[in-house]
């Protein structure tokens, strides 16, 4: 019964992870680091597919049955090796290493040396051995293999560790938790596998993280800013629709508009690159402005910002405002850049039957009474 449940699991996570590949494939946004992931996933699927093979294969006699156990645990296992050391080239994209020849070359080195360590070992059964009764087993070499398995995994692992303890700047913290996530539930398998023979195990599990990946990255692409991080505009309807039927006597929506004093300016002296930091530095003060309130934070376009957030009146929305400008001032002091930032902010309440473009005009018009008072 438990064979045909991890058969029946596999199967199905096999052929989500096919079509995301298929879909993946068609894509035309083909960066390296797509490449890499999509080759992670064919991966994950080659050895979901050995895997049904070996359980289809493993403990019965009909000719060619001992060749081809033999065969399939040969690539079964050559296949985990080259698998953990394509993930650590798709980690090491993502961080922004650039993927050399030579990096590619010794990354890979591991891959190469185990397929041909478990090649041989179909004769000298260093690694694994197959009974004249069909029946897998550990070789007395086997914890080779487990190095070549779980170390490549493992250097991963650690390379990602070690980021969060750097100041390296280009990826963001959120980016290397999401790599590390993907450990957590093939560690979970690989545990239950070992108590109980059969149940789905670390590569069905994989191939979850795979799909948790694929699902994150596409809500990354579609919702999310690219440069900041925050929700893009395109999040802004479904909110709005949400936000209007939570409205009560305590709470009103309040929508502010807002952007940086002085852009342009930090832009022509100081370079774009000058510039895109100065976009995220605001980002993380509104981000954290937004941390003790019940709202939404978006990049509305170039360096204007949005939020979308409850308070009880007027008054509450102005103390708000005034909040995120104080948060601006403090972080001028302690981090004497070359720029000043600031920000100049409008803000609306929401009315019944008001649309949400409605509401953005509003806030627009009162931040441009705003930045006049200021000039």
């Amino acid at each position: 019964m438990t064979t045909a449940i991890h058969i029946e699991f596999n199967t199905l996570c096999l052929l989500v992870l096919f079509f995301i590949s298929y879909q993946s494939r068609h894509n035309v946004n083909q960066q390296m680091r797509r490449i890499l992931f999509r080759t992670v996933m064919y991966g994950v699927i080659v050895q979901l597919v050995l895997d049904n093979l070996w359980l289809l294969v493993e403990g019965r006699l009909f000719p060619g049955a001992r060749a081809a156990n033999l065969v399939i645990n040969a690539l079964f296992l050559s296949a985990g090796v080259i698998l953990g050391c394509f993930w650590y080239l798709y980690v090491l994209e993502t961080l922004g290493y650039p993927m050399t020849y030579y990096l590619e070359t010794v990354v890979m080195l591991p891959g190469f040396l185990f397929t041909f360590y478990n090649i041989i070992s179909i004769w000298t059964g260093w690694s694994f051995t197959v009974s004249p009764d069909n029946v897998y087993a550990h070789g007395p070499l086997f914890s080779i293999q487990m190095v070549g398995a779980y170390g490549m995994l493992l250097v991963s692992f650690v390379h990602l560790i070690l980021r969060l303890f750097t100041r390296r700047k280009g990826v963001r913290r959120r980016v290397v938790y999401k790599l590390l996530g993907f450990y957590v539930i093939p560690v979970i398998g690989s545990v239950i596998s070992l108590f109980y023979t059969g149940m789905p195990g670390t590569w069905t599990c994989a191939a979850i993280s795979i799909m948790l990946i694929y699902i994150d990255d596409l809500d990354s692409e579609v919702l999310r800013d690219g440069l900041t991080g925050l929700n893009n505009r395109k999040a802004l309807d479904n909110v709005f629709a949400d936000y209007t039927r939570q409205i009560s006597t305590d709470n009103n929506l309040y929508l502010f508009m807002m952007d940086l004093d002085h852009f342009k300016k930090i832009n022509d002296t100081l370079g774009h690159s000058t510039g895109d930091q100065a976009l995220v530095n605001a980002a993380k003060i509104l981000s954290g402005s937004l941390r003790a309130v019940r709202g939404i934070l978006v990049r509305y376009g170039g360096d204007e910002f949005l939020i979308m957030a409850f308070f009880k009146d007027d008054a509450e929305a102005d103390a708000f405002r005034q909040k995120i400008n104080d948060r601006f001032a403090s972080f001028n002091v302690e981090q004497a850049l070359p720029y000043r930032l600031a920000v100049s902010i409008g803000f609306a309440s929401w009315s019944e039957g008001v649309e949400l473009g409605a509401l953005i005009h509003q806030a627009d018009e009162q931040l441009y009474l705003v930045k006049q008072t200021r000039r």
